[in-house]
């Protein structure tokens, strides 16, 4: 979400507003705009839409909402905080690494949000490369419906045939009663 390189692209600029650097700026700029961005896509969801824009929990929902995988969602939550602490400058391998992490699950989760939010691709493609500009468009956009999170378990009822999932959906009535 934050770019790799963001705070050797900007280290030479100058200070602004008392010694804050530029890097941190488009760092904060670019979290409020997907944040914005996030905000609807969770409306959609029928999620809490404020928790788009709370550390961790933010970028776990919201990967949540695309694959349903709790583990992967916590790496995306945590390897986005060390993105932004390295975004914002701490030279660190270990930080630049998760970055990188970070890179590859950003571009997995845009085009799975496509998937989940029937979207276009070309809306995904700027979602993932331009993200304070993509995620807006992709929250605002108001044709885009979500349909649930992606799943790998191979019993989810996406996997199923609708006679499979005609079937299921009986036999869970049957246990109720």
């Amino acid at each position: 979400m934050f770019g790799l390189g963001l705070y050797n692209a900007y280290a030479g600029q100058i200070d602004v507003l008392g010694g804050t650097e530029v890097a941190f700026l488009v760092a904060l700029f670019t979290r409020l705009f997907v944040g914005i961005g996030w905000y609807f896509l969770f409306k959609k969801a029928d999620k809490n839409p404020v928790l788009a824009f709370v550390p961790l929990l933010g970028p776990y929902i919201a990967f949540r909402l695309v694959w349903d995988d709790f583990s992967m969602s916590c790496i995306f939550a945590g390897s986005t905080l060390l993105a932004f602490i390295d975004a914002v400058g701490v030279q660190q391998p270990v930080i630049h690494a998760f970055a990188i992490v970070n890179f590859v699950l950003w571009w997995f989760m845009a085009l799975l949000t496509c998937h989940c939010y029937q979207t276009n691709m070309i809306v995904g493609f700027l979602y993932g490369g331009i993200s304070w500009f993509g995620s807006i468009l992709m929250g605002l956009w108001p044709a885009y419906n979500y349909k649930g999170p992606w799943s790998t378990d191979p019993e989810a009822d996406q996997n199923l045939s609708a006679k499979e999932r005609k079937k299921r959906r009986k036999k869970d009535k049957a246990k109720k009663k």
